[in-house]
């Protein structure tokens, strides 16, 4: 779809979706509303549908608000999947931010889906073994940030468990360069807090979500974070000591450990503190299923520890 072009789809508008930063396209937004229309998967579809029954895992979903189909119509979708001529209806996750600052990150050491041909096997296991997918579980798919020139796919898919930290710090530099260096390290610490109590909910259910990805979102803007700081949020370094917690590669089977009381999450706790500056959500569903008595996704528990282990290193430099 061209850029500025707009297209029908019943009552409903959609136009061009300019925040997409990976994937196969096809996200349009939908106009005069806070939504972004992708298109339909049946798989996809069903685990939203599904994440109903899971609420902690569900508050790390954007909002699911339902499907726009033309029935009996299906095409190949971009990615080569059967997609049923129509669109998920998801939650806008830049709705409100002045700048935002995006970056698509997936998540977990498998790429292909369980009922994939042994072609696309071979392809992604090679796929996998030649990125960062093979080492950490984590690999960097795309990335917008204000001021900054988007780094190339190739520039991505070449990132070694060398220098993937410096996509990171790419990421991030806006936080400083047009806020401040606190602001940057607020920010980052927040993310650590976003993954560990992501890895803490996957721990509970028993999926598995083959080239899933996270996203993560935060406004690069000073007259925010000033906002923020003024309306008495308290002081952005006192927020969560939790980075401080542990150190080196993130143990992501530390139930039990003596930083459990210290470095646990409140529950109980519903005023987020970077409410509006940040947010992070689990994305791409095409390849997830529940797979009940199979225990929880060690793959991507595997990558969110090495994410977090990224993470921390940046707090440092």
């Amino acid at each position: 779809m061209v850029e500025g072009e707009e297209r029908a789809y019943g009552d409903i508008q959609l136009d061009s979706f300019e925040h997409q930063v990976a994937g196969h396209g096809g996200v349009l937004r939908v106009k005069d509303s806070r939504m972004v229309a992708k298109p339909l998967i049946k798989r996809e579809q069903a685990f939203y549908e599904s994440s109903a029954m899971w609420p902690r895992f569900k508050a790390f979903l954007p909002v699911y608000y339902g499907t726009l189909e033309q029935v009996g119509s299906v095409v190949e979708s971009d990615s080569g999947e059967t997609a049923e001529s129509g669109y998920i209806c998801l939650e806008n996750l830049v709705d409100g931010y002045e700048n935002p600052c995006i970056v698509d990150i997936k998540i977990g050491t498998q790429l292909h889906d369980v009922d994939a041909p042994p072609e696309k096997v071979a392809r992604m296991m090679k796929k996998a073994k030649a990125t960062t997918v093979g080492t950490h579980g984590v690999r960097v798919c795309g990335m917008m940030v204000p001021g900054v020139s988007s780094p190339s796919r190739d520039w991505l898919a070449g990132l070694t468990a060398d220098t993937i930290g410096d996509a990171f710090a790419r990421f991030f530099s806006a936080a400083e360069t047009a806020v401040s260096a606190e602001y940057r390290r607020f920010v980052i610490r927040q993310f650590i807090l976003e993954v560990e109590d992501l890895a803490e909910v996957i721990r509970s259910v028993e999926t598995r979500m083959y080239s899933s990805s996270l996203l993560f979102v935060y406004d690069a803007s000073k007259a925010k974070y000033e906002q923020f700081i003024a309306e008495s949020k308290g002081d952005p370094s006192s927020i969560d000591a939790r980075e401080d917690c542990g150190g080196g590669d993130y143990d992501t089977s530390h139930e039990g450990s003596s930083n459990d009381d210290d470095c646990a999450s409140d529950d109980d706790d519903d005023d987020d503190p970077s409410d509006g500056l940040l947010d992070m959500k689990a994305i791409d569903f095409a390849h997830s299923h529940w797979v009940p008595g199979q225990g929880p996704d060690e793959r991507y528990l595997f990558g969110l520890g090495k994410l977090v282990s990224i993470l921390r290193s940046l707090l440092s430099q």
